[in-house]
C-alpha cells in the first residue's frame, strides 16, 4: 500500500481526484449526481458458493440483522480483497436451485443428494416469497430467509449443510450509504483513503489497463490512483493471476439475479477467470425493494 498519511488537504484533493475518475469510468456520468437515487453494491465468488456451508453466519438473526459486519475467510486477503467491506445481509440475495427445492434430480427419492435439508413447508413457504424464474430457481433476500429459516426451524450452521453448496448462491450486498459516489468508492476499493491504494508492487510489478483504459485514465492526475484503478482495469488475461478487469455496464456474471430484483447494472468489475466480482447498480424506486 503506499505509504503516505493523508491529511484534511490531502483528502480535500482526493475528493477531487476520485470524482474526475469515477466519471472516467462512469463515460462522462457524474458520480455526485442523482442524490436522491439509490445506489448499491454487490459481490459474488463461485468460489463462495462452492464452500458456503456448514456457515456460522447464516443464522436467523444475522439474516435479519441490520447492522452490517465482515464475513470471515472470503477468499482470503489480498489486494483488492472482500474483506476490506462489510456486508448488509439482509439485503444480500439468495438463490436457490428449482431441483432442490421441489425435491427431483439429485435430490428425489433415487437422488445422491437427498434428502433435503428442509421440508415442503419451508420450500412452499419459501418460493411464497421469493421471485422465481423461468427455470423454477427462487431468489430471497437474507431478512427473508431469516425468517423462513426462524419459523420453520431449518438451520444452516451444522455439518448437514453442507451438501447445499452449489445449490445455494449468495449475491452479498456491501453496505454503503446509498450514494454512487459511495458506492465506487466501495467497488473501487478507495473508500478508505489515498492511504490504502494498491501500488504496482503489491501488484507484481508494471502492468498496462486494457483498451481504452489505459489511455483514458491518464487523465487522473492523482498518480497513486491512476495505477490503482489501471490495476482493476487490466486484460481479463492479465487479471487472471492478480487485479481485476472492467465490465462497465456492459455485462456482469450475476446479473440475472440482480435483474430479478429491479436493479440495474452500472458499473462492473470481475477478478481471476471471472470467478469473483463486484458491481455496483442502481436499486429500483420501489420501498424496499433491494
Amino acid at each position: 500500500m503506499t505509504p503516505e498519511t493523508a491529511t484534511a488537504a490531502d483528502l480535500s484533493g482526493w475528493d477531487a481526484a476520485l470524482a474526475g475518475a469515477f466519471e472516467i469510468l462512469l463515460d462522462g456520468e457524474p458520480a455526485g449526481d442523482g442524490a436522491a437515487a439509490g445506489y448499491g453494491v454487490y459481490y459474488a465468488s463461485d468460489t463462495l458458493d462452492e464452500f458456503l456451508f456448514p456457515n456460522p453466519w447464516a443464522t436467523p438473526e444475522a439474516l435479519s440483522a441490520r447492522a452490517p459486519r465482515h464475513l470471515p475467510e472470503l477468499d482470503g486477503e489480498y489486494p483488492f480483497s472482500p474483506s476490506a467491506w462489510r456486508f448488509d445481509l439482509s439485503g444480500s440475495l439468495f438463490r436457490f436451485d428449482a431441483a432442490l427445492l421441489a425435491g427431483t434430480g439429485p435430490w428425489g427419492e433415487d437422488g445422491h443428494k437427498g434428502p433435503r435439508p428442509f421440508d415442503d413447508a419451508f420450500a412452499t413457504g419459501l418460493q411464497a416469497v421469493a421471485t422465481v424464474d423461468e427455470a423454477g430457481d427462487a431468489l430471497v433476500r437474507g431478512a427473508q430467509l431469516g425468517a423462513l429459516l426462524d419459523r420453520h426451524g431449518v438451520d444452516l450452521t451444522g455439518a448437514h449443510a453442507t451438501k447445499l453448496n452449489g445449490w445455494l448462491a449468495v449475491v452479498l450486498r456491501v453496505a454503503t450509504d446509498g450514494t454512487l459516489a459511495d458506492a465506487m468508492r466501495a467497488a473501487t476499493f478507495t473508500r478508505r483513503g489515498p492511504g490504502h491504494l494498491v501500488s504496482l508492487q503489491d501488484i507484481g510489478g508494471d502492468r498496462s489497463a486494457a483498451a481504452p483504459w489505459e489511455e483514458r485514465l491518464k487523465a487522473v492526475e492523482h498518480t497513486a490512483l491512476r495505477d490503482h484503478l489501471r490495476m482493476l482495469c487490466l486484460s481479463q488475461a492479465d487479471a487472471r493471476s492478480t487485479g481485476g478487469f472492467y465490465w462497465g455496464n456492459g455485462g456482469w456474471p450475476w446479473s440475472d439475479a440482480l435483474d430479478a430484483t429491479g436493479a440495474s447494472l452500472v458499473a462492473g468489475w470481475g477478478f481471476g477467470e471471472s470467478q469473483a466480482g463486484a458491481a455496483v447498480v442502481r436499486l429500483p424506486d420501489a420501498p424496499g425493494a433491494c
